[in-house]
């Protein structure tokens, strides 16, 4: 479940209307995408051949393009789930995760008029790989709380996931100069909202929270809300200051990138006994076994690519 040291190196992608290597994606320097950033995608994951929450995502993907205003990407939403099932056959993954991009496009002309760009759609689908290393996933990782403060949401609305990230990649670098690799940042107001590609959960006196602002709204987020309920724990979205993460009984991240995945310190200070907690353990648990649920997921049509 760890990430692929060849970043790239493997699996199927689709671009302009043609299946490729992933290693052979290019998009031109003039596209708004990367110029500006101007840019939405999504995430969905393959467990055992079969898609995870895809209806949820594909949902988020809408409401992301219609709030970006990306009026001419001509992929409805049944050709967007042909395309991330299309990736998957080809690339013959049974654990996958499958990334769908919209970008603004390259512009008319040199003076960038947004209006004339056409938008520009591409998926790729990579071997599974998790947010966090494969050990960290299973005996919890270490955080620390960055100074860099969130992107607002006033500026930057980060319910529309995007690659928009220099917030994010400045606290990494403060993590790294404080011998950690991942880092949570707070608001301007001095509580917690995310790290880079996942959600934070924070577990005080039987009570589980999740930052209610300044987010993402994550669908494995949304999932163990969901579960939380079953187990009788009571769980809510609500303001969730620094110093309440030195307290906490248990924190955990969550991301389609790895699941359910344990902290075991904050700021270099153990969380409970440093070791997954048990919370943390039941809802990871009852998680995956949910992939097999088809309620929640669809089996990949493997028979596209065997068509061909």
């Amino acid at each position: 479940m760890g990430a692929e040291s060849n970043y790239g190196g493997a699996g199927v992608g689709y671009m302009d209307g043609t299946y490729l290597p992933v290693a052979e994606m290019r998009i031109p320097i003039t596209d708004m995408g990367f110029q500006l950033s101007d840019m939405c995608y999504d995430a969905v994951h393959v467990r055992n051949g079969r898609f995870f929450r895809l209806d949820d995502h594909l949902d988020r993907w809408e409401q992301s393009i219609s709030e970006r205003r990306y009026d001419t990407l001509n992929h409805s939403r049944d050709q967007v789930g042909e395309v991330l099932h299309g990736c998957v056959a080809r690339a013959e993954l049974s654990d996958a995760l499958i990334t769908f991009v919209a970008t603004r496009g390259s512009p008319a002309s040199a003076h960038k008029d947004l209006r004339s760009c056409k938008n520009r759609f591409m998926v790729w689908a990579m071997p599974y790989y998790a947010a966090i290393e494969d050990a960290e996933v299973e005996q919890g990782c270490e955080i620390i709380v960055a100074k860099t403060v969130r992107i607002a949401p006033g500026s930057v609305d980060p319910t529309v996931k995007n690659f928009g990230r220099l917030d994010f990649v400045r606290a990494l670098f403060e993590a790294y100069d404080r011998d950690a690799r991942y880092a949570v940042l707070p608001d301007q107001d001095g509580h917690i909202t995310e790290g880079r590609g996942w959600n934070i959960f924070v577990l005080k006196d039987g009570v589980l929270l999740s930052p209610d602002r300044c987010v993402l709204e994550g669908i494995t987020r949304k999932t163990v809300l969901e579960l939380s309920a079953k187990l009788n724990i009571e769980s809510r979205l609500a303001e969730i200051p620094i110093e309440m993460l030195g307290r906490a009984d248990e924190v955990f991240l969550t991301s389609t990138a790895g699941g359910i995945m344990p902290v075991c310190s904050v700021d270099h200070r153990a969380v409970g006994d440093g070791a997954p907690g048990p919370v943390t353990l039941r809802l990871k648990e009852m998680y995956w076994a949910m992939h097999e649920d088809p309620a929640y997921s669809v089996p990949v049509r493997y028979e596209i690519a065997e068509a061909l």
